[in-house]
């Protein structure tokens, strides 16, 4: 006359013999308790899910204090009047930053403490570096930086330390380890030059969210490797991320892969100082067909806009494009390069010959 419950009951409370591991001893098995050792399992689980994936929160929905900064807007005249989807120069940048610094939370939410301890830092310093992990990642998911040397140096100019001091790399790598940032090294053969690069991890996209209350946007290096097989080609990546960073650097707006319309042919950049508007093509070789300068000049009105790797190739394929009647400007990344990157500014140059 048993049903279903009336067997289920019988067996709980059956103690069933079962094989230890400890001198192949037989010890009893209660069903009962490892039910209940099941569920613990499973609320930890679940406990451990939502520690990983943070609920995204709105303003309306998150106590004041934790509340997210919101989604970053222009601060500044020069920032304003630049199109979407752009990164402004680095002076720009810096100056727009600071004024973020002063949006942050008084306390840091959960969904930091939770990944980050900051180290051995405590009091004041412990407040500092965890202000200094949400730069990073306002620069990299508002701004689209990616190298080292650039999140650091606006790291440092907007609180006021040194570039190159401990404290600043210190932050990234904190981060690094705590796979908020997914980390690469690019190297160039000719000229010599490494960057090490940035990106976020999946869980670096929770924490900018959960910080700013927007999805970040795409920073420089995920869009190559996205749109461009970055990861198949990496000394073009890296060209690409060198020049328009020494771009920024000498107070020109950019813009890695920008859209075009009417062409199959995607630039590698767009840049943008004042009124000067320019397509440009990162080159590493030099046996480029002037058809491709040709079609290039129709988007800059008439003008070329190259940056290749070496004085050497500029000089080969400038001589190509005076041949041909094209006007232009060139850069290199070999000259580019030259000197320490703290000393350039908005009056060094970027092109470094024109011709009509």
């Amino acid at each position: 006359s048993w049903d279903a419950s009336d067997w289920k009951k019988f067996f709980d409370e059956v103690s069933v013999p079962a094989q230890g591991w400890i001198n192949n001893t037989t010890v009893a098995s209660d069903t009962k308790a490892q039910r209940e050792l099941q569920k613990q399992i499973v609320d930890l689980q679940a406990e451990l899910e939502r520690v990983k994936n943070p609920v995204v929160i709105s303003s309306t929905q998150v106590e004041k204090v934790a509340q997210p900064v919101g989604a970053a807007q222009p601060e500044t005249d020069s920032i304003a009047d630049i199109p979407p989807n752009v990164t402004p120069s680095l002076t720009d940048i810096v100056e727009d930053t600071k004024k973020m610094r002063e949006k942050f939370p008084k306390k840091t939410p959960a969904a930091f403490t939770n990944m980050l301890s900051g180290g051995e830092r405590s009091g004041g310093d412990l407040v500092r570096v965890f202000e200094r992990y949400w730069l990073i990642l306002y620069l990299i998911g508002h701004w689209r930086l990616t190298a080292a040397m650039e999140l650091e140096e606006v790291l440092a100019e907007t609180v006021g330390v040194s570039a190159g001091s401990g404290s600043v790399e210190r932050v990234l790598l904190d981060m690094e380890k705590a796979n908020i940032l997914l980390v690469g090294k690019l190297e160039l053969k000719l000229p010599r030059t490494v960057l090490k690069l940035y990106r976020f991890s999946s869980e670096g996209e929770k924490l900018y969210q959960s910080l700013f209350a927007v999805r970040p946007y795409e920073n420089d290096w995920s869009r190559l490797i996205r749109l461009h097989e970055g990861d198949q080609f990496p000394e073009q990546t890296l060209a690409v991320l060198a020049f328009t960073m020494h771009a920024r650097k000498r107070g020109w707006t950019t813009q890695v892969l920008p859209e075009v319309t009417g062409s199959k042919s995607v630039p590698d950049a767009w840049i943008m100082r004042g009124d000067d508007k320019l397509y440009v093509d990162v080159e590493l070789g030099h046996t480029e067909s002037i058809a491709k300068w040709r079609n290039q000049s129709t988007r800059n009105d008439g003008r070329t806009a190259l940056c290749v790797a070496t004085q050497k190739s500029r000089n080969h394929l400038v001589g190509e494009c005076k041949l041909d009647k094209l006007p232009g400007m060139a850069t290199d990344l070999e000259s580019l390069i030259m000197g320490k990157f703290k000393n350039i500014n908005s009056d060094s140059p970027l092109w470094m010959e024109s011709w009509n």
